[in-house]
């Protein structure tokens, strides 16, 4: 683990644009040792506004994770915002801390110690996270007249909403920074810890598990109150996720490229992101494939499909601290789809 904890963050605007979804949200970081916050405190998602849109040929829905699916037609589009004055469930969000591997989202009992926040390890059982509530969760519905392979693009990213990231003109800039020349660090480093997945409930599978900016890395001084950050991470431990599994008693696991374990088959950390002059794309990087759409029994010549997106900020991140409250990035998630299929 490394630190943290107690989250005060805003959720800032969400803002339309591209193909399928591009938000921007302001988030806290947590303070302390560890990357644990408490629930003592939690952020309205006041201003999310998600316009999501469809490739040429593919209608699209939004509804809160667990929500029946849409019946009405109206709900299916190719432009749709998603906002507080459109979609309710969007009030209800105030995240707070989670543990998960992109499927299953629990809530863990923490404990204090000398200031510093951890996860209770010995109790039988955690409580489940609250979609939509504790983090951010939405079923995604697609339909079309032809049967597609439907695909997060390549070129779907998450990044910092800032353009300098650190020294003295870095935007958005922490106080909590090590100081003295070209030591500045922007708040949206907090980049660095968030994750995106893609899930099939009905199946039971984990389609995506995705760290966005595995490039960015707070690094730990001995003084926790000033803080550094490396933008050009291409190893190491940033290019893995943590989280936790019960085996007897709770124990933390993680998951990386080609270890060999199911996870890793969906799990992307984009090595190769890094363009010849050393920026960082935050490109997914290779396209996804998500769903087929499937012939729908109950509509004639209609072919559907259903996945849940998840995002949140993992808690057992380096880069979610205090340092970083207010940070903000944007998403640009872009589907595509593959050739018509028989």
């Amino acid at each position: 683990m490394k630190n943290s904890t107690a989250p005060n963050r805003k959720t800032g605007r969400m803002i339309a644009k591209n193909l399928i979804v591009l938000f921007t949200v302001a988030l806290a970081a947590f303070y302390g040792i560890q990357a644990w916050f408490t629930d003592k405190q939690s952020s309205d998602a006041d201003g999310i506004n998600i316009e999501c849109h469809a490739p040429d040929g593919i209608e699209i829905a939004v509804v809160k994770h667990g929500d029946p699916a849409p019946t009405d037609d109206a709900a299916y589009k190719n432009t749709i915002e998603l906002n507080s004055e459109n979609y309710s469930f969007i009030d209800d969000i105030k995240m707070t801390e989670v543990s998960s591997d992109g499927y299953t989202f629990y809530k863990p009992p923490l404990k204090q110690e000398n200031g510093v926040a951890s996860p209770i390890l010995d109790v039988d059982d955690w409580d489940l996270a609250d979609s939509s509530v504790h983090y951010l969760s939405f079923d995604l519905y697609v339909r079309s007249k032809s049967k597609f392979d439907i695909y997060l693009d390549s070129k779907s990213k998450i990044s910092p909403n800032a353009k300098n990231l650190t020294g003295e003109n870095a935007d958005n800039k922490s106080d909590f920074g090590e100081s003295g020349d070209s030591k500045g660090i922007s708040r949206d480093c907090v980049t660095g810890a968030v994750r995106f997945s893609v899930a099939n409930y009905n199946t039971k599978e984990t389609k995506l598990l995705w760290i966005p900016a595995p490039n960015i890395f707070l690094n730990v001084n001995t003084d926790t109150t000033k803080y550094s950050v490396s933008t050009d991470k291409r190893l190491g431990e940033s290019y893995s996720h943590g989280y936790y599994v019960k085996n007897g008693k709770w124990v933390k696991t993680s998951v990386s490229a080609d270890d060999g374990s199911p996870l890793s088959q969906v799990f992307v950390a984009n090595s190769n992101g890094f363009t010849t002059n050393g920026d960082y794309t935050y490109e997914l990087g290779s396209k996804k494939k998500i769903m087929t759409l499937e012939k729908d029994t109950t509509q004639n010549g209609i072919y559907t499909g259903m996945v849940t997106c998840n995002m949140w900020v993992d808690g057992e991140d380096a880069e979610a601290r205090l340092a970083l409250v207010n940070g903000k990035f944007k998403a640009n998630l872009v589907l595509s789809k593959g050739d018509v299929q028989q």
